[in-house]
């Protein structure tokens, strides 16, 4: 029930070996790049990690999701698994709280 976000390369490791989800918020120029997460990606493999990305304190790119599934396809990745890191496990966590509900679509 625990997700530790910001991980990098020398964090997630710990994080994961410890049962918690990772997650990486992907930026531009620091914390973890689009490359960066598929590297990571394909180190620890996909189970409790997810991408996402953020606009606050420093230089951001809201594109920085979809520029990652790029970098993913460009390295031969499966859409089944850009799909797992960006929207399957994000549920599955969210999920956990009786409180999440996915809006109905019509």
């Amino acid at each position: 029930r625990v997700l530790i976000d910001h991980v990098e390369e020398h964090t997630v490791a710990e994080v994961l070996d410890r049962g918690y989800w990772a997650g990486m918020t992907l930026y531009p120029d620091s914390k973890c790049t689009p490359q960066r997460a598929v590297d990571i990606i394909e180190c620890y493999g996909n189970e409790r990690l997810w991408i996402n990305s953020a606009g606050d304190w420093g230089p951001s790119d809201p594109l920085s999701v979809p520029k990652c599934h790029v970098e993913m396809r460009r390295r031969g990745h499966t859409q089944q698994l850009i799909e797992k890191i960006s929207l399957e496990n994000p549920l599955a966590f969210l999920s956990q709280s009786g409180r999440f509900l996915l809006p109905k679509c019509s």
